[in-house]
């Protein structure tokens, strides 16, 4: 995508926020943030626990490496900064992480092949909890018209995906490296073939992981879902502060639900706007006031932007430690 589109992207995002927020009142969306206000400190640390647990994941795709813990967090923390700082997701941040994984000493296949593996299984664990979340609310009628047929959508092409995941596991079968080969008439043979080179050590490290490590990966799957569960407690906890609900249940569900975004809008810088209005509607489905997914949606953010500024000062002022 070139840089004039993702500009225009970014900026039409911009106008939607800016719409949403118009619309539901700049004075009420700043009494509710202020409301959270003294939850606030507790939001950041669970996020920073959610981060803890993803670099714990990536150190147990790393097992029977050289690989310390505290050098696979710091390269993380990283991550987490050039993600959240850059508006770019995980397009620089994943392969970031590669990258320094390769500077600690690890070959490059192995350095690229975990860091897409934990990337993979994380995306896996929410595509599953996307799928529950989603049909939850269709099967209690809380999703109607085009919101429904949106949903709908999203649970195929989430459910294709886990199914892609699962065949890869059973079978030992990549699916990457074939649909490269398969779109060579639009890619050319040339470039097919330099893609499925560059393609094929990292797939074959994701499928061995997945096909011939069944423990490690249990162990990469329950952590990224307890990931995912302090995520869910951190809705919950804003919901508490706001006085919305005090059902967990209601939290994990929301949090469910708010999943398809990074996949779906994916293309838009930093998911701006597209997170606000999702979050909106998800929380509308629930029973919930705009006001109060708008509020939650700005919050995340703005503990994502601290977050990351802590993981960048802490990896910025922190040497790594020696060997």
């Amino acid at each position: 995508m070139s840089r004039s589109v993702r500009l225009l992207i970014l900026v039409a995002g911009a106008l939607v926020l800016g719409a949403l927020i118009r619309r539901v009142g700049l004075t009420t969306i700043l009494t509710l943030v202020r409301q959270v206000g003294p939850a606030f400190g507790l939001v950041v640390l669970l996020y920073g626990i959610h981060v803890a647990f993803r670099a714990w994941a990536l150190h147990r795709t790393l097992a029977g490496t050289a690989a310390r813990f505290t050098d696979v967090l710091r390269i993380r923390l990283a991550a987490e900064a050039i993600e959240m700082l850059t508006f770019t997701g995980p397009v620089f941040a994943e392969p970031a992480k590669g990258f320094l994984l390769t500077r600690r000493g690890l070959q490059t296949s192995v350095a690229y092949g975990a860091a897409a593996t934990e990337y993979l299984l994380y995306s896996l664990v929410s595509a599953c909890l996307a799928v529950t979340a989603l049909s939850i609310l269709i099967a209690r009628h809380q999703l109607g018209g085009a919101l429904r047929g949106g949903a709908i959508a999203i649970i195929v092409g989430m459910s294709i995906f886990i199914a892609g995941c699962v065949f890869a596991a059973v079978t030992g079968i990549g699916l990457l490296g074939p649909a490269i080969r398969t779109a060579t008439r639009v890619l050319g043979q040339k470039r097919s073939q330099r893609l499925s080179a560059a393609v094929a050590p990292v797939e074959a490290f994701i499928v061995t992981f997945l096909h011939s490590q069944p423990s490690q990966l249990i162990q990469v799957v329950a952590i990224e879902l307890a990931g995912h569960a302090v995520l869910a407690c951190e809705v919950w906890v804003m919901l508490e502060a706001l006085g919305a609900s005090r059902s967990l249940e209601l939290a994990l569900i929301a949090e469910g639900a708010v999943k398809f975004i990074g996949s779906v809008f994916a293309f838009v810088p930093g998911q701006l706007g597209a997170a606000e209005g999702s979050y909106v509607v998800v929380f509308r489905a629930l029973g919930f006031p705009d006001a109060v997914g708008l509020t939650i949606a700005l919050v995340r953010r703005l503990r994502s932007v601290l977050v990351a500024g802590v993981c960048l000062a802490i990896v910025t002022l922190l040497p790594p430690a020696e060997e």
